[in-house]
């Protein structure tokens, strides 16, 4: 499973040591690495500028991954990045691959992500709305291109600095879903993703079409924002599961009830009856 997001988030700000090399090559290419912002086990997120546009870079040390991530998930990020065009998705400026070490320079997001959002208590389904129709409308996106997301969560939804934008990050376990040949459907069998977003035909380690996970994690994020708390307790992931499909949904304030009927339509556990994105959008909650 994956971990917090490092992807574009400001978070902290201490002082940036890249080689003098790497930061001359990239200084000819009109970017300059700024303060850190927040770093994992091998790659470190800073502010940095594209002339005089701020924007972020992650930067990944090769040196201390993994070959698996190397050689499979890491072309698949950096494939289904620059592939995705969309206002509501991290979008990437540029890549750069100096000896061990890769830049990928992308947009910034100053204004954290949905969980630094709800710290103060639940957003109102008014402000909501146009954060929640924004990203869904990204993955609607992301869908009609071929591609899954797979890590669809509150720490994945990043904001501007206003707070009035939020924008899809961290495709780390995205993977197209359809062979390149046959143009036939592929299902994932991996299981990925943070355990309390995943869909019950991921925790059931079955093969499944990624694509319809993505909308129930998209649910959850939802629910997150106007709840202000996760629907499902993932401390035991039997019993979670168990809830899951018995449709076991508490609600806490006073939400609208076309709010409560998408978020049901997003985690309902069969998944034929469950929403496309696209059938998503068109729900009386928008409107």
């Amino acid at each position: 499973m994956s971990g917090k997001s490092e992807i574009a988030k400001t978070n902290s700000s201490v002082a940036t040591n890249i080689p003098a090399l790497d930061a001359e090559l990239l200084k000819k290419k009109g970017f300059k690495v700024g303060q850190q912002l927040n770093s994992g086990s091998f790659s470190t997120v800073c502010r940095a500028t594209k002339g005089t546009t701020p924007v972020a870079v992650k930067i990944i040390d090769l040196s201390k991954t993994s070959e698996d991530y190397k050689n499979r998930f890491l072309p698949r990020e950096l494939y289904t990045m620059t592939k995705l065009k969309h206002p509501n998705i991290i979008g990437i400026h540029d890549i750069f691959t100096i000896g061990n070490r890769i830049y990928v320079f992308m947009d910034l997001a100053d204004g954290g992500d949905i969980l630094d959002l709800i710290k103060n208590g639940a957003v109102s389904e008014v402000k909501a709305k146009p954060l929640y129709k924004g990203v869904a409308d990204a993955l609607k996106y992301i869908h009609s291109k071929g591609f899954a997301h797979r890590d669809i969560k509150s720490e994945n939804i990043l904001l501007n600095k206003t707070r009035t934008v939020a924008k899809i990050a961290d495709f780390g376990f995205s993977r197209t879903c359809f062979d390149n040949k046959t143009g036939t459907r592929v299902l994932s069998a991996t299981y990925c993703g943070s355990a309390a977003y995943v869909a019950p035909e991921v925790l059931k380690i079955t093969p499944y079409n990624p694509m319809i996970s993505d909308v129930w994690s998209m649910g959850i994020v939802l629910y997150v924002m106007v709840n202000n708390r996760l629907p499902f307790s993932d401390k035991n992931l039997r019993q979670m599961l168990k809830q899951q499909l018995d449709r076991n949904i508490e609600y806490t304030g006073a939400l609208t009830d076309a709010c409560k009927d998408l978020i049901g339509k997003h985690l309902e556990p069969n998944i034929q009856q469950r929403y496309t994105m696209a059938q998503v959008l068109e729900h009386r909650w928008f409107k």
